[in-house]
């Protein structure tokens, strides 16, 4: 008795696309009409491809003196038969094939889609409410002015706009290159990605204000492009599995390429400009952690740099003497 055979086409994606039930010694596909399994695929010959068992029982894909030969998944060296596993695609011309029999096992069924939505929009909730929160304490702890509603309000709708683009253009990547949007996924990682640089800017300003700490501040930047960086990993991870590692050096390239320019940049104005002032926000006095130091220290220390200054003032050249 012939065994059912399920010969599934795949979309560019992996999908199933369509999916024919197939019953004999042998099964034809190609793109002529008395094929089993008509593709329409210019790219495919008119008798293209067969399936049939060797003697050991296993289902054996055999190209059929095509053009365009038969593949193995994205592999590009050309085969004349491939033993099928019911996992790996084939490929015929621009069309990918996955051949199973009605005994392969299939997973158990997912949890209900909206289950799994409710759980990530959950979480893109828990983020936004993390997000609002603590950039209205940020302007509240630096309002060093009449307290203005209007102030609040801008910050917010400032971030809003940014994470609002920021999605959109990660949605419509997602939409064109995987076929979904995955909107809430994609919120979730924007939204990560934004709490952390938040926490870690309200980290290196009260380092800065409190603690006199000048690294955090002076390498803020190292920290923004990484967290970008792990952001649009993360972003492209979700778009599809493949090439991950092409990705993650693809990334860590740029990320090394942005850091090292700004480097060079920020080497070049503190080498024209001194050293700058590191806190770029006043927060109020009670925060200050830093001892204070002692009056008769400071004067000392004018002294100090004013006895210097005198002293490499006496000993420039005269420039009428040279004259």
């Amino acid at each position: 008795m012939d065994q059912v055979i399920w010969i599934e086409i795949l979309s560019r994606h992996r999908d199933v696309a369509t999916r024919h039930r197939c019953v004999g010694p042998e099964v034809r596909i190609g793109r002529g009409y008395d094929n089993d399994v008509v593709v329409d695929d210019p790219f495919v010959a008119v008798h293209h491809l067969r399936l049939f068992r060797d003697d050991a029982g296993r289902l054996v894909a055999e190209d059929l003196g095509s053009a365009g030969g038969l593949f193995l998944d994205r592999d590009k060296h050309r085969q004349a038969r491939i033993v099928i596993d019911g996992d790996l695609p084939i490929r015929i011309g621009h069309t990918a094939l996955r051949v199973r029999e009605a005994t392969h096992p299939v997973p158990r069924e997912r949890a209900g889609r909206l289950e799994g939505r409710a759980g990530t929009i959950a979480l893109d909730a828990v983020l936004a409410a993390a997000i609002l929160g603590l950039q209205t304490l940020s302007v509240w702890v630096g309002d060093v002015d009449e307290p203005r509603v209007s102030r609040y309000v801008q910050s917010l709708l400032g971030f809003g706009a940014m994470v609002v683009a920021w999605v959109a253009l990660w949605a419509i990547l997602s939409r064109i290159f995987a076929g979904q949007a995955r909107l809430e996924r994609t919120l979730l990682i924007a939204l990560a990605g934004l709490l952390a640089y938040l926490v870690y800017n309200e980290f290196e300003q009260f380092a800065a204000f409190a603690l006199t700490w000048r690294g955090p501040a002076a390498y803020d930047y190292v920290v923004l492009w990484s967290i970008l960086a792990a952001t649009c990993f993360l972003h492209l991870r979700s778009i599809g599995p493949s090439g991950l590692k092409l990705k993650a050096g693809l990334v860590v390239g740029l990320l090394g390429v942005v850091i090292a320019a700004q480097t060079l940049t920020q080497f070049e104005l503190r080498a024209e400009y001194g050293q700058q002032s590191y806190p770029r926000r006043l927060l109020p006095p009670a925060l200050r952690l830093a001892p204070v130091q002692d009056e008769n220290v400071f004067f000392a220390e004018v002294e100090r740099l004013k006895s210097k200054l005198d002293s490499d003032r006496s000993t420039e050249p005269n420039e009428d003497s040279g004259r």
